[in-house]
């Protein structure tokens, strides 16, 4: 549902609103080239004038998608020529061309002076041109801004997943960690247990403990260290040994 009404999806609906509102107009220019009352020519006006929208609205799709795939490019001269002088580009250029002259031609047949123009001297060219003839300025706006918006949700959903990612590197580490910490208590603790047995009562414990902490010592050292004899320190690990 998110995704459903994401900002690249409601930019997309405006546009093709946009796209609506101008058809009839396209459609109205288109019908001067027919016989006046042809059902047949209506409906050959009305289908030129979809096809015509259509594309335009096909080739933005195009164009914004291009502009994305031109982000990485540095040169600001470079980067405006791969966009803007495309192939996309021009054959947008061709049906937005189409589609202007359309509707400023319908703007002309029947538009009529606005007070608020003639109040500030503005010609009817001028808003003619506004309200007829901007559309080619929009649909290339359209498709920079439709880039852009694919580019930001692109760059969060990236962020997303090298977060997510973090976190999972973090909690490896974390768990390795905490492994490393457990075996290095169980390490002191059994080094502990060995060092408290060198103070046992039990002579045969101290021989074992000091034999287990450095089993490289020869009997008489053992002996020294448990604080027993020799002969009974051979006699304990003869019998470790059976």
């Amino acid at each position: 549902m998110k995704k459903l009404f994401s900002v690249n999806n409601i930019l997309w609906v405006i546009y093709i609103g946009l796209l609506a509102v101008l058809l009839p107009h396209t459609a109205w220019a288109f019908a001067q080239f027919e016989p006046e009352g042809s059902k047949i020519g209506l409906y050959t006006a009305w289908a030129a004038a979809f096809a015509f929208e259509a594309a335009i609205a096909a080739l933005t799709h195009k164009l914004s998608k291009h502009i994305e795939a031109t982000a990485r490019i540095r040169k600001p001269f470079a980067k405006f020529t791969k966009r803007y002088l495309s192939s996309y580009a021009f054959a947008l250029y061709a049906a937005l061309g189409v589609s202007s002259m359309a509707n400023l031609a319908h703007a002309v047949e029947f538009g009529s002076t606005m007070a608020i123009f003639d109040a500030w001297g503005v010609g009817f060219g001028t808003y003619a041109i506004a309200f007829g003839a901007i559309l080619p300025l929009v649909s290339l706006m359209f498709a920079s801004v439709l880039s852009n918006v694919s580019d930001s949700e692109d760059e969060q959903d990236q962020a997303l997943v090298d977060a997510k990612a973090t976190v999972a590197a973090l909690r490896k580490d974390l768990r390795l960690a905490n492994e490393a910490l457990d075996l290095s208590e169980k390490k002191f603790s059994d080094l502990g247990g060995r060092f408290t047995n060198l103070i046992s009562d039990q002579k045969r414990d101290r021989v074992l403990a000091a034999r287990s902490l450095w089993p490289d010592l020869n009997g008489a050292a053992l002996a020294i260290i448990s604080d027993s004899t020799a002969g009974y320190v051979s006699e304990v690990l003869k019998s470790v040994k059976q």
